[in-house]
């Protein structure tokens, strides 16, 4: 059921439909607000039976001013954005109330049903009694003065978290509690569409917890983490007659000094399809997604073509948090653990960038490799020699393990290990290395007399990054 809205502030009343057939993106309604209103309030109602994901977001005349969403409702669906000088819903972007015209966009991600919706836009009045929107972000909670630490090391943390600004469960504040819960030391704000969550983020951070500004772009034919941001960078790449698109997004992360990184991309609707990508944009890549099971094979595999194709993408995990407690939401269970200089923004994507990083469901590593007296450490290039040896260092196998050396997407070799808590030192040597790239995996070895294989997703315990071979493309 729609509510039909009344009152003198109503500056916008519109109904609609949205249907499978002609395929529409973006729905845009335009009303003008004048001078004098304090707060604002936005509403989107429709009626959703199956699969109908519609999403909310707002611009005024200078700018975004936040999204709503909720993918998960069935039934009456009611998507609010309402936002004044002290304060905003989730989603939506605290500050002045500008005069002028405004922009209210309908996101059709798809749809599989024909359905009425109904947008309204609310004003309130100025003056000093004026009500202002319901007290969920405080305006620009105050900045922490330490984001981490200096020192070089190796640190665990989580790159895909979601709160209530976007489809998550939680505050930001609990976000980051559970970060600090569950031992991590850095944490990067993931949310869809909106930036609103940073200030809350950035209020978290300490000597012991390091928070990255990243946000999600949530498009139609795939999803991406922008790492490391200095400002929201419009996510809206799907309107055809606009020249915006995924490839300008990368463009202008890295114009701010971010990093651009495709999540789940085999997670059917959900995955990567925009095939006009330039892969040479890609900074990094989810080769372990701890929600999408036996795709992870195929993320690990489409990771290996990038390299072999000349890509330095640094492979990446992903809890996609939306409840830190709960499940395979839970943090801590997968990490990214970054060989950063120091334990800050700056050091975190430096360390990225590098390809100073690997993936962890618990043991820890050290990798390196040496050729004609050079050695290097994950992410970094060796001359090609007549050898290379591969130095590997293991600590905390709570299994007995098989662990792997992949060479150029390959098979290399092999060596079993049993259970154990202290640091194991192996050694690897090819007499016959060609350009290309070595890495690292480790999976927990079952119980049994037949085993053979080893490389089953479910048993993962730890991927690399590569060591490359050969002068950077």
């Amino acid at each position: 059921m729609i509510t039909v809205p009344t009152g003198e502030d109503l500056m916008l009343d519109v109904e609609g439909q949205v249907s499978p057939h002609p395929r529409v993106h973006y729905l845009h309604h335009e009303f003008e607000v004048p001078a004098g209103v304090s707060g604002l309030s936005v509403t989107l109602q429709f009626h959703k039976e199956r699969q109908c994901q519609l999403f909310l977001s707002l611009f005024g005349p200078a700018g975004y001013r936040g999204t709503r969403m909720n993918p998960g409702a069935l039934g009456d669906v009611v998507l609010e954005l309402e936002l004044g000088a002290g304060s905003a819903s989730p989603g939506a972007l605290p500050g002045q109330i500008e005069a002028g015209l405004w922009r209210a966009q309908i996101d059709v991600e798809y749809t599989e049903e024909t359905t009425e919706y109904r947008l309204t836009a609310r004003a309130q009045a100025g003056g000093p009694e004026a009500k202002t929107p319901q007290a969920e972000t405080e305006v620009a909670p105050r900045r922490a003065s330490t984001n981490g630490r200096p020192g070089a090391g190796w640190y665990r943390g989580e790159l895909h978290a979601h709160t209530h600004h976007s489809d998550g469960k939680v505050s930001v504040s609990a976000l980051a509690g559970a970060a600090r819960r569950y031992g991590l030391d850095f944490l990067a704000l993931t949310d869809h569409f909106t930036v609103a969550g940073w200030p809350e983020l950035e209020a978290e951070a300490g000597s012991d917890l390091a928070v990255l500004r990243s946000t999600e772009l949530t498009g139609h034919r795939g999803h991406a983490n922008l790492h490391g941001l200095s400002a929201w960078v419009d996510p809206f790449v799907d309107d055809p007659d606009r020249a915006w698109d995924i490839n300008a997004v990368a463009h202008e992360v890295h114009a701010q000094g971010g990093l651009f990184g495709v999540n789940h991309a085999f997670s059917n609707r959900l995955g990567w399809r925009y095939h006009e990508f330039d892969w040479s944009l890609c900074d990094v890549f989810e080769i372990y997604h701890h929600l999408e099971g036996a795709n992870n094979a195929a993320q690990l595999s489409f990771w290996d073509g990038l390299l072999r194709a000349g890509h330095r993408i640094t492979g990446v995990a992903g809890t996609d948090s939306h409840d830190p407690h709960a499940g395979r939401h839970r943090l801590g269970q997968v990490v990214t653990v970054l060989g950063a200089a120091d334990l800050d923004p700056p050091g975190l994507i430096g360390a990225l960038k590098a390809g100073r990083a690997y993936v962890s469901l618990g043991p820890g590593l050290r990798f390196s490799a040496e050729a004609d007296s050079l050695r290097v450490e994950m992410g970094g290039t060796l001359p090609v020699s007549d050898t290379v040896t591969l130095h590997v260092g293991l600590a905390g196998l709570a299994f007995p393990v098989r662990v792997f050396v992949i060479k150029n997407g390959l098979y290399h070799a092999h060596l079993d290990l049993g259970a154990g808590e202290a640091n194991t030192e192996l050694e690897f040597t090819d007499s016959q290395p060609v350009p290309g790239y070595y890495r690292i995996e480790v999976y927990a070895r079952p119980a049994q007399s037949e085993f053979s294989g080893g490389r089953d997703w479910q048993n993962t315990l730890l991927l690399s990054n590569p060591i490359y071979i050969g002068e950077r493309p």
